[in-house]
């Protein structure tokens, strides 16, 4: 059976080697990855590692021995220094040349840096070694401030409030989310945050960044710890000096194949055929997840188009965020307070009045019944909704 080989180790890699292995596939599977430490879930280091600490038992994508069990060679702390489509073979930074019949690309995306003065003295968080790194400087940290008000940002930032600490998010746009959410939904979320003591400053231009804080267009903001959280970019490098084709992402096919014939990508770095003609890339553990298994199906002679509903979630604070379908796609927006205050509902409606993705504060009910009644292909017209007063349980029974 053909050799496949793997670069990355994040969550796509990982489940789209044990599905390949559950669906009978026997030939070598050789996983790369830069990080020292085994594969693991990483949510936990922006909800918890790097505000605790990172436990020795932290959380593994699969246990210690399941490479070995599965004959999975898993090469940690390796870096691909370059891909030869033609010579079907990936070389190390060691030199080392490892061969492949299919090779898929997994390289996720990395934190965006800023060009401005004094950068070099933020932390980013990605790995679980940034989280180590957090966590020891926070120690002596009374206050924080935090570049980016996204969910990566916002998520530390109301770990480090509960945890005591002074906490100031500086965004530089006019609204934190502004990329992810409707802009009813983040007011609500935004109000919920300064309502837990931290403070908020958008529209900020940052002039320089010191040991003491940040320098805005809008004052100082004093600061034992900056943290940069400025969103992320894929991480194309290796499939661009390859000569595969990339845009804001690498370019895949709906079988998730890269402009070169038997080389894939998925996960994060990923941009890939949506609905309506366009081209996206969802940075989610489910978007991660759900290739990794159609690909897995693919790559075992069931050619499966990636068409999973996208859906994210963030933990911040008291806040469970959950997302279901694409709200930057809507047309209009109805919000709805729940009964246990603070909890929302944003009903996201596209051009022809059908609910195309719904955005929850607290509320995981309707969450689920939106998700599973969208990705079962079930249209709701606001018309339904509104007949039912916009409980969505009453109108699904309709």
């Amino acid at each position: 059976m053909s050799a496949i080989v793997f670069i990355g180790t994040g969550h796509a890699a990982i489940q789209c080697a044990a599905s390949l292995r559950d669906l009978g596939h026997s030939g070598p599977i050789t996983i790369i990855g830069t990080e020292n430490d085994l594969p693991y879930h990483r949510p936990p280091n922006s909800k918890k590692y790097a505000i605790e600490g990172v436990p020795a038992d932290f959380s593994l994508l699969r246990a210690a021995d399941y490479y070995e069990n599965e004959k999975i060679d898993l090469l940690l702390g390796e870096t691909v220094s370059s891909i030869d489509p033609a010579g079907r073979q990936v070389t190390l930074d060691s030199k080392k040349a490892i061969s492949f019949e299919k090779l898929i690309i997994a390289t996720g995306s990395e934190p965006r840096s800023l060009p401005i003065p004094g950068v070099e003295h933020t932390l980013c968080l990605y790995s679980l070694q940034d989280s180590r790194e957090i966590y020891e400087k926070l120690k002596s940290a009374d206050s924080v401030a935090v570049i980016g008000g996204g969910f990566i940002g916002l998520e530390i930032a109301s770990a480090a409030a509960a945890a005591g600490k002074e906490v100031t998010v500086i965004e530089a746009a006019s609204q934190i989310l502004g990329r992810s959410l409707t802009p009813q939904l983040a007011q609500r979320i935004r109000e919920i945050h300064e309502a837990a003591g931290i403070r908020i400053i958008d529209s900020a231009s940052i002039d320089s960044i010191s040991t003491e804080g940040v320098s805005t267009d809008n004052g100082f903001v004093d600061a034992d710890l900056v943290l940069l959280g400025a969103g992320s970019i894929p991480r194309t490098q290796l499939a661009a000096s390859a000569g595969l084709s990339t845009s804001n992402g690498i370019d895949v096919d709906q079988h998730l194949q890269t402009s070169v014939p038997g080389i894939y990508a998925i996960g994060d770095v990923a941009c890939f055929p949506y609905f309506g003609g366009s081209r996206r890339r969802f940075e989610s553990v489910q978007n991660a997840n759900d290739q990794a298994r159609a690909l897995a199906k693919t790559l075992s002679g069931e050619p499966t188009a990636y068409q999973a509903l996208p859906w994210f979630w963030s933990d911040q604070g008291n806040i469970k965020l959950q997302m279901a379908g694409v709200s930057q796609d809507a047309n209009e927006v109805v919000m709805m307070e729940g009964a246990q205050s603070p909890q929302a509902a944003a009903f996201c409606f596209d051009s022809e009045d059908n609910l195309c993705a719904l955005e929850t504060i607290n509320w995981p009910a309707y969450h689920a019944l939106c998700r599973k009644a969208l990705s079962d292909g079930r249209v709701i017209s606001r018309a339904s909704l509104s007949a039912a007063d916009f409980d969505l349980k009453t109108a699904l029974k309709k």
